[in-house]
């Protein structure tokens, strides 16, 4: 026997029996020997509550603070490493079992599935890969049925599986609610009894005491209600669930260093753009201080390289400017004190590297650039619809002045607003962004801060250690 095994084709092969490194003994599917995965990498499958983690579905460069995922990947550290998003808006249970090998065919070491509200307001329906009927009076089993599939299938291949309960719509029905109730209790259960899966309770974050068996009933501010529908978060509840989902991806997930930046991490060894990161009055180029702001006490200057400015088009908005050792030892803080007077209105802290030499050197066609940075922002700061770090670039493509650009968490002044309750640290990180094929490129632009605010407000927020990081080409 153990000839043939030797002698098989290792795709015929489905197992591998064995003992691991502390010499406890097992079965492991061959997948997860013959492609190994990251569990900082994940595939994000389901409908739009999938789709609208990113603000661009195509593109998916640009992350929403209106979605929880990307919010609780800011509040936990900033764990993943890669989120490929496999989700559309609109989709069923069963129709999205079409896009699950594509999801497992990526390098991603953990699987997130959110769905189902489709499936109770479509039922009955004609099921994508049966062709059998689906009844509304069983859809919330046939709906599990279609989840359980995709949870197993990627168990087998030694994935990590996070699935979100369904909280629903607030137009169900009494009948609609009943199968939700259902196909999210056989979800727990089926969590009991296999390892390697989390669920993520949005239900109870999002629902109001004031949800009945016959109405779902949302809490205030925490859902989009620019909608035909009351479906999907607003900016309140995706931080909210958010923190929840920050605590599941705390154990699923390592705390990767990426965040930080030292003395040696600098522009000029080519792997770190944004200069001066540490916010010191050391040499270079003199900071710049834009209209409406101002230097706190006890701060002689304001940081060298970088320029401080309101949002474009806003013309009332006062802020300060204060430089403060960090409570960690990494660097100096950057204070800002902001006073927003009309919606639309906020701070922003940037550098600009021009596209011709010498700064062009360092972001060639080919390079790939991601931007990072650690934001506190203080209890009771109120107005803020977004706190996050972007950068964009420009060039010529095609004959064409070509601009491309990524956020980390970028809101509207329609999707509600962030707590002022309490305080928060986002660990942000845009996506990686490749530098085209320019024939010539004019500017590359690192925003370690855009602060907007939905509605007047005042408050504090820090930052700390922003870096323009090169992506390493080195460890493949």
């Amino acid at each position: 026997m153990a000839g043939e095994i030797e002698l098989s084709d290792i795709r015929t092969l489905t197992h591998v029996l064995g003992h691991d490194a502390q010499g406890l003994f097992g079965r492991a599917p061959i997948g997860r020997i013959a492609a190994p995965r990251s569990f900082n990498i994940i595939a994000a499958l389901g409908d739009s509550t999938v789709q609208q983690m990113h603000l661009d579905a195509a593109a998916t460069r640009n992350r929403a603070v209106y979605n929880h995922f990307f919010v609780g990947n800011a509040l936990s550290g900033n764990r993943i490493a890669r989120a490929y998003n496999f989700g559309i808006s609109g989709e069923r249970t069963d129709q999205t079992l079409a896009r699950l090998s594509a999801a497992l065919a990526t390098d991603a070491g953990v699987l997130y599935i959110s769905e189902g509200i489709n499936s109770f307001a479509q039922a009955p329906y004609t099921h994508a890969v049966t062709g059998q009927t689906v009844p509304a009076a069983t859809v919330g089993a046939s709906a599990f049925a279609d989840t359980l599939a995709k949870v197993d299938a990627a168990l087998a291949l030694g994935l990590r599986v996070i699935v979100v309960l369904c909280h629903g719509a607030a137009n169900f029905t009494a009948a609609m609610i009943k199968q939700l109730v259902i196909y999210n209790a056989a979800l727990r259960r089926m969590a009991e009894l296999r390892p390697n899966v989390w669920l993520l309770d949005s239900p109870a974050i999002l629902h109001d005491p004031a949800t009945s068996p016959t109405s779902i009933v949302f809490r205030t501010g925490y859902m989009r209600s620019g909608e035909a529908t009351v479906v999907h978060e607003a900016t309140t509840g995706a931080y909210f669930v958010g923190k929840a989902f920050a605590r599941i991806l705390g154990e699923v997930m390592r705390l990767l260093p990426r965040n930080t930046v030292d003395g040696t991490n600098q522009r000029a060894n080519g792997q770190q753009l944004a200069n001066n990161p540490f916010f010191n009055a050391a040499a270079g180029n003199a900071g710049l201080l834009g209209a409406g702001g101002s230097l706190a006490a006890g701060t002689a200057a304001v940081p060298r390289e970088w320029l401080f400015n309101r949002l474009n088009g806003d013309t009332t908005t006062s802020f300060t400017v204060g430089v403060e050792p960090n409570a960690d030892g990494n660097g100096n803080d950057v204070v800002i004190t902001y006073t927003v007077t009309t919606a639309g209105g906020g701070v922003r802290i940037d550098q600009d590297l021009a596209g011709t030499s010498p700064n062009g050197d360092y972001w060639m066609p080919g390079t790939v650039l991601q931007g990072f940075s650690r934001i506190s922002v203080a209890a009771g700061s109120t107005g803020i619809a977004s706190v996050q770090t972007s950068l964009d670039m420009n060039g010529t493509l095609g004959g064409n002045s070509t601009t491309l650009t990524t956020h980390a968490l970028l809101g509207d002044l329609a999707s509600g607003l962030l707590p002022s309750t309490e305080g928060y640290v986002f660990e942000h990180a845009t996506e990686q962004i490749q530098v085209p094929a320019y024939s010539a490129r004019a500017y590359l632009s690192f925003r370690a801060l855009n602060l907007l605010c939905g509605t007047p407000g005042t408050g504090t927020v820090r930052i700390n250690m922003p870096q323009l990081t090169v992506i390493s080409t080195v460890a493949g």
